[in-house]
């Protein structure tokens, strides 16, 4: 079944459109299109691989200490985990994006090159291959409502052939990767099982056997945001799942830790685009 094209939902104090959805057949992806769209986001991270192709307009993408023009063209990928931010150039940009889950892109990838870990220590690129980019909105075309199943599944498949040789081969050049800090990631674990617990720094470095303010820089070197900002984005990332299932806008504010539905609705909109009534009202697939 054809699923239905969703209203858009407009910010009107910056401009612009954002839709957000799930296609039918591959409910777990996530659409994004943005018209003429103008939002900055801060520091995040995505739990999921997330590819952007910009269709007009252009914007800047900042990752690891470096700031990068995504023009007209261009196809932005970002691996789950890696801290960046995006901010746009005057007038907006447009594009199309699409959410893709670790473990479809690993079988996605062992298909394509009969290795899983062939995309490993790729965190990000930004691409600017015509064929590349004109699979990736036929893709992105047929999942918006005028694609069968067969052909879905058979362009995906089609894009990620086309893409890993390129996204192997040109990826941003950072500094070669620390090993993972254990004190950070001991808290982090903390942080992700009790996201809704109001939590003290001194708490955390305890945690990690540091003083707060040896804890508070380690942290931030390492994971790439404050505590503080790590906390508040599992609690919006864990909202979105609960607004999916159709929980009232209150009742998720309560449950994700915020101190009221205005508290939560600013970081909202800070970090997803749109408020929590414009994305129940996308009319999305889930």
């Amino acid at each position: 079944m054809m699923n239905s094209k969703p209203a858009n939902s407009t910010s009107p104090e910056r401009g612009g459109a954002l839709r957000i959805w799930r296609p039918s057949h591959l409910e777990s992806l996530e659409l994004h299109l943005g018209t003429s769209f103008q939002h900055s986001f801060p520091r995040h991270w995505h739990d999921d691989y997330f590819l952007s192709a910009i269709t007009a307009g252009a914007g800047h993408f900042w990752y690891r200490g470096s700031d990068h023009l995504a023009a007209t063209g261009t196809l932005v990928w970002v691996a789950p985990g890696e801290v960046h931010t995006h901010y746009d150039n005057a007038g907006g940009h447009s594009f199309r994006a699409i959410s893709i889950p670790s473990s479809m892109v690993a079988e996605l990838a062992a298909e394509v090159t009969q290795r899983a870990d062939s995309l490993a220590g790729v965190p990000c690129s930004m691409l600017a291959n015509a064929g590349l980019l004109r699979v990736f909105l036929q893709l992105h075309q047929a999942l918006d409502g005028c694609g069968n199943r067969l052909e879905r599944e058979s362009l995906l498949l089609s894009f990620f052939a086309e893409l890993i040789p390129q996204a192997t081969r040109e990826y941003f050049p950072t500094p070669a990767l620390r090993r993972e800090n254990l004190a950070v990631r001991r808290a982090q674990e903390f942080l992700d099982e009790y996201y809704d617990r109001e939590v003290s720094l001194k708490d955390l470095a305890s945690l990690a056997n540091l003083s707060p303010h040896h804890f508070h820089g380690v942290f931030c070197r390492q994971a790439g945001i404050p505590p503080h900002t790590y906390q508040i984005q599992l609690r919006i990332k864990r909202a979105t799942k609960l607004l999916r299932n159709r929980w009232p806008i209150a009742h998720v504010a309560a449950a994700t830790g915020f101190a009221d539905q205005s508290h939560f609705t600013r970081h909202f909109k800070r970090l997803v685009g749109i408020t929590p009534t414009q994305y129940l009202g996308t009319g999305r697939t889930f």
